[in-house]
């Protein structure tokens, strides 16, 4: 017997995907796995389509219901990670379309790794994206090379407090792991990311070197992809000093929150490095520069770098 995968799933007005991503989860060569959604009070016909494929396949997919509605997309994970009784979970998008392997391979590799460190580590895994559009033609074959990331430079609490490099939807995280995500406070930025975060402080983080998601991009996307090149960059060069500041707050405020939270399990160098971070905007204009090369705080790639020391 395999151990069981749940699948969760926080969908808002999807309807118009939705059941291609179904679909492409029932196609999935690990069958061990069973499906829980949670709608956050969809305009559209999701419902309808959630409640067919409830009525289909009652064993493998079920609807979470509770009377809260527009809570967002992370409360919405989080009140499904609440449900989530196996072993490991997975997080899932409702626009995207998942590989034939995806659970697969990215359950391999948690196992390997579970098998190294123990099965009571927190373990984060997550893989790489194919970038698509709207009808799934292919925009680019990795997500990592598409906005210039490198997830090997991201398993650690210093660079993941300044940037987050894990997608959610091609997360899978151990049982150990939930049991440290016991809320997301309104500092939170993205679930991923304090689920990130937590993986960082309290155990590890791997990733496969592969896409095992064709990563939809339309006009409803939340977050979505944004290709690194020269016309992103110009863009992001001409955000005034201002927003860049907010966004560089947003992280410290997050750190904060996170310290407050967890401030009794940390290590002392982690609980240093937070008290560092969420502190940046009260410190001397040369303090700050020299515990961004102290800490490492830093961002991936020289020019994302440049504009980190140009506005902290």
């Amino acid at each position: 017997m395999f151990p069981k995968i749940s699948i969760i799933m926080a969908t808002y007005s999807g309807g118009q995907y939705l059941s291609d991503q179904i679909k492409s989860i029932l196609g999935q060569s690990y069958k061990e796995w069973q499906l829980t959604i949670r709608d956050d009070n969809s305009r559209d016909n999701t419902q309808d389509v959630i409640k067919e494929y409830t009525q289909r396949y009652p064993e493998k997919i079920k609807l979470v219901s509770d009377r809260d509605s527009n809570i967002g997309t992370s409360q919405n994970f989080l009140r499904l990670l609440n449900h989530a009784d196996t072993d490991y979970v997975m997080f899932c998008d409702q626009d995207d379309i998942w590989l034939s392997d995806k659970i697969e391979i990215t359950f391999n590799k948690m196992r390997e790794i579970e098998e190294e460190f123990g099965v009571d580590i927190p373990v984060l895994i997550h893989t790489d994206l194919k970038v698509v559009d709207k009808n799934l033609d292919i925009v680019s074959n990795s997500f990592w090379k598409y906005q210039h990331l490198a997830p090997q430079k991201g398993k650690t609490l210093n660079r993941l407090l300044v940037q987050n490099a894990i997608t959610g939807c091609t997360v899978m995280i151990n049982k150990t792991l939930k049991g440290k995500i016991k809320l997301l406070p309104e500092q939170t930025i993205m679930y991923d990311w304090w689920i990130s975060l937590a993986a960082a402080a309290f155990g590890k983080i791997d990733y496969v070197p592969r896409a095992t998601i064709l990563y939809r991009q339309h006009d409803s996307n939340n977050i979505g992809a944004k290709e690194w090149n020269l016309g992103y960059i110009m863009n992001m060069a001409r955000l005034n000093r201002s927003n860049l500041k907010s966004i560089l707050q947003k992280t410290q405020q997050q750190a904060k929150a996170f310290l407050d939270i967890f401030r009794d399990e940390l290590t002392e160098k982690d609980i240093d490095s937070l008290n560092v971070y969420s502190t940046l905007d009260r410190q001397s204009f040369f303090i700050k520069r020299l515990n961004l090369i102290k800490y490492s705080f830093l961002k991936m790639g020289f020019l994302r770098n440049i504009k980190l020391f140009l506005f902290v």
